[in-house]
């Protein structure tokens, strides 16, 4: 957080934020606190929309009960839409990006939106709906950046001189993320530059994946021996009679199974 405070500071410039300021609505006392302490170090405004995990319910309505709700009233953090230093077209979770009208005499410069968007293909998990950013390039020309949240992956696209930037996580969450670089980006107005926050390296740990595929592994294996040893049924007496007939058991064990289904 200080490296990004001072990079906003020493480029005179707002800390834009595409949502999911925290990971959950509610903040503990002393997280809340010491971001507070934090801001009161530092001058830069943080413009955001509001991610699912700022919204309690993920109900846009509730925000105002949220740790984001207390520096939203406290004026720590502003909401995009009512920053009047610039027009932001502002599209929180569960919104869409869209063509937005601006106030008379102003100009759109950007949409900032925590919606989910892919560099290509939908490929993290099986059934994800996303948007192509490409696509809403091209749908979209009145905007000449498109910030978005909600996918961790970080990736830039361009289309005839206008920009869409997907930041991915400002940290490190999972173990899938080991070759992750966290990073921001600079906008002068006409392209960006990524700025690669400072990190330790070989910190995440993937061995308790690992071992949990193997232990999985043989899991499946082993079903996959019982089947083929005998048919399993839904009476659960009769498929340990069935288990027993087929895998030598000792005895001591088989005792074992019955007095605990007894109990």
């Amino acid at each position: 957080m200080d490296f990004i405070f001072n990079l906003a500071e020493e480029n005179a410039i707002p800390i834009f934020v595409a949502g999911d300021l925290g990971h959950r609505p509610q903040w503990p006392n002393w997280l809340l606190e010491k971001f507070i302490n934090k801001m009161n170090q530092y001058s830069a405004n943080i413009i955001l929309c509001f991610g699912q995990h700022d919204i309690p319910q993920h109900n846009v309505e509730l925000i105002s009960t949220s740790a984001v709700g207390v520096l939203l009233e406290s004026h720590y953090v502003i909401s995009a839409e009512y920053w009047d230093e610039q027009y932001v077209a502002a599209f929180h979770y569960g919104e869409r990006i869209k063509k937005s009208i601006p106030p008379k005499g102003e100009k759109v410069e950007m949409a900032l939106a925590h919606q989910m968007v892919v560099e290509n293909q939908p490929d993290d998990y099986p059934g994800q709906v996303a948007d192509n950013a490409k696509s809403l390039l091209k749908r979209f020309p009145q905007y000449r950046l498109i910030l978005c949240g909600d996918n961790h992956k970080p990736f830039v696209v361009e289309h005839e001189g206008r920009i869409l930037v997907n930041p991915g996580s400002m940290m490190r969450s999972t173990a899938d993320q080991t070759d992750h670089k966290p990073r921001v980006y600079l906008w002068d107005g006409e392209v960006v530059e990524p700025v690669y926050l400072p990190i330790e390296e070989g910190v995440i740990s993937r061995e308790h994946i690992d071992i949990s595929k193997e232990r999985d592994g043989r899991i499946t294996a082993y079903v996959d021996r019982l089947k083929t040893n005998y048919e399993i049924g839904l009476d659960f007496k009769k498929n340990m009679v069935e288990h027993f007939k087929a895998n030598r058991t000792r005895k001591e064990i088989e005792g074992r199974v019955w007095g605990a289904m007894e109990e």
